[in-house]
């Protein structure tokens, strides 16, 4: 493959979110084409989107929406700085101030209502597509309402917080998922409804002022200042002028405006080569493979191996034994390979690395479909505990200790007294801890949403099938439902109904069976009736911090009082309920909205309890 088509499919993929490299592996490739073709066309212009990504009409933009020029070493500055400052010099100006940004990694877009448009994605620079459904769907603008370019992003720590648990891996990827999904899944309502779909106007980001000598002095600090400050992913830092004159004098390219630069720290690199691959099997079941390599030392950290991005990836760039590879990490970044510079061939396994079972190619995974697996058991069984959240005890160390024993699905785990644990291990104080939190389990009421999300079945997250539960009227309904069903039900495509309607088909004696093992019932979530004379009836809670119960409880308790409770504040939340150490972002949130705070105490006064 040559490299300017590698350049394009790596290009092509990043756009629709879905990148199969890295920005560091990418931009290393942007510079090796400069070296070697330093004229080609690739390089003069704004690389271009896909057609149709976001499923949007073609928008002209009135004023052409360029790419940024990258800086990585302090000569790439100097020579910026220089060219600034003959151009200002031919202009009578002693000295320049150059202003500077944090370079937000997102959706880039365009606002130009003045024009018709209230969104647009850059596109090739010229034209874009419109994504002004965006807002319907709840992206919030950050800051003063106006036209100009900005960036489509999340905060990070909201990311972190709600969305890596759930598997996704950048809030950039996400973003482009969000803004051009064809229906709004339940993470995308999880968003929606916290209010942390962002557009930033580049105009509206902070601005820190200095002269070419404070910065090529400081830029270290200065770009990890600005780094710490910024709410969202950063990608660097842009350093512009902004005195209309000299950015007119300066002009632009078809590629980049010479006025503006984008400085961006470069990973350190090694090469080395693959001594192994190892593959490993994940809760549901998609095995993927870790390349172990030759230790080198990068940023002061030994590396020893690398989680490779898919087997299919894996496989196409020829990862097997024996390959050559460049490998980079960038401060406490996680490392990861940057090159393939000489493959060699991928065993990719036939059966599971760890039931020996049947394996599928499922696009760009490799799945086991052993439903018997042992570390798709050990997943499920952590998964149950962590959602039902009524039941402390069962982390990765003593389920993994269970399965070990033979113990492979939540059942089997729910028939287990004292003396089971104690034959597998543990320690009286331990076993008898764990049969008392698995009684609490199933002795403690929770929503059936809840219990049903415990399962883990595909597409089944919290959300989704809460809004199954309450459309189909309870967990009993869904004895026999068929795709035609889920997919009458706003929010579920075909594909989504599919799986679901097919797990549901095959796990269903097992969730009847866990069910009856509940001493306590379910909660219904099944519309009900009048709830106007509740104490919480028409409010929209968030809880943040540690309360005198788990907190799960106490949103629970709330509900079931008339409130709605959200996971983050948004415009439409009545009050924020704090215990001790609330989160920092809530709160901040809470008083630029101006939004009511309650303490625990004032909770409880509210609820009577």
């Amino acid at each position: 493959m040559s490299l300017v088509h590698k350049l394009e499919e790596a290009n092509a993929a990043y756009r629709a979110g879905a990148p199969i490299m890295s920005d560091a592996e990418y931009d290393a490739l942007v510079e090796r084409l400069r070296r070697e073709q330093p004229d080609h066309p690739y390089l003069q212009t704004v690389e271009p989107e896909p057609e149709n990504i976001f499923g949007g009409a073609k928008v002209r933009h009135h004023a052409p929406m360029l790419s940024t020029e990258k800086a990585y070493t302090e000569s790439d500055l100097i020579r910026y700085f220089s060219a600034v400052t003959r151009q200002a010099a031919r202009l009578g100006m002693d000295e320049v101030i150059y202003a500077m940004t944090a370079k937000l990694d997102g959706l880039a877009g365009s606002r130009d209502r003045a024009h018709g448009v209230d969104l647009a994605t850059r596109g090739n620079g010229l034209q874009g597509e419109d994504i002004g459904k965006a807002f319907a769907r709840g992206l919030k603008i950050v800051g003063a309402d106006v036209d100009g370019p900005g960036e489509i992003v999340m905060p990070k720590d909201f990311f972190e917080e709600h969305l890596v648990p759930l598997g996704f891996k950048h809030p950039r990827n996400f973003m482009v998922g969000f803004v051009g999904a064809d229906t709004e899944k339940d993470h995308h309502r999880l968003v929606k409804e916290s209010g942390m779909a962002h557009f930033v106007p580049y105009a509206n980001l902070p601005r820190f002022y200095a002269d070419k000598d404070t910065i090529l002095r400081d830029i270290a600090y200065i770009s990890e200042d600005i780094r710490k400050n910024t709410p969202y992913d950063t990608d660097g830092i842009v350093i512009e002028v902004e005195e209309p004159e000299l950015r007119a004098a300066l002009g632009s390219t078809n590629h980049h405006h010479r006025w503006q630069i984008a400085y961006k720290t470069k990973g350190e690199t090694a090469e080395t080569t693959v001594t192994g691959v190892v593959w490993q099997t994940g809760r549901t079941g998609r095995i993927t493979p870790v390349i172990e390599i030759d230790p080198v030392e990068l940023s002061g950290a030994t590396i020893r191996r690398a989680t490779a991005h898919n087997f299919q990836k894996a496989r196409k760039d020829g990862l097997g034994v024996g390959s050559r590879v460049t490998m980079i990490r960038s401060g406490e970044v996680i490392p990861f390979i940057m090159d393939v510079l000489s493959p060699a061939p991928l065993d990719v396994p036939t059966a599971c690395p760890c039931c020996n079972g049947p394996v599928e190619e499922d696009g760009e995974y490799l799945t086991c479909v052993n439903p018997h697996c042992e570390a798709q058991a050990e997943g499920a069984i952590s998964h149950f505990f962590k959602i039902m959240g009524t039941a402390d005890g069962f982390g990765p160390k003593a389920v993994e200790k269970i399965v070990a024993a033979g113990i492979t699905d939540i059942l089997a785990v729910l028939d287990m007294t004292r003396a089971d644990f104690e034959g597998m291990g543990f320690g009286p104080g331990q076993a008898e801890n764990l049969e008392r939190e698995m009684k609490r389990c199933m002795s403690t009421p929770v929503e059936d949403w809840r219990f049903l999300a415990a399962f883990g079945i595909r597409y089944l997250g919290r959300g989704d099938s809460k809004a199954l539960l309450c459309a189909i009227g309870g967990l009993d309904a869904l004895n026999g439902i068929t795709p035609a069903q889920i997919m009458a039900i706003d929010g579920f495509a075909e594909k989504t109904a599919l799986c679901i309607a097919h797990d549901l088909t095959w796990r269903w004696m097992e969730i009847e069976a866990v069910r009856d093992r509940m001493e306590a019932p379910l909660v219904s979530s099944a519309p009900a009736g009048d709830i106007g004379t509740l104490p919480l009836a028409g409010m929209s809670l968030v809880f943040t911090g540690t309360f005198s119960k788990d907190r799960e409880v106490m949103e629970t308790q709330a509900e079931a009082l008339g409130a709605k409770v959200q996971s983050g504040v948004n415009g439409k939340t009545s009050v924020l309920v704090i215990g001790e150490k609330p989160g920092a972002s809530k709160t901040t949130k809470a008083a630029a909205l101006g939004t009511p705070v309650w303490t625990e105490a004032e909770y409880l006064l509210r609820i009577g309890g």
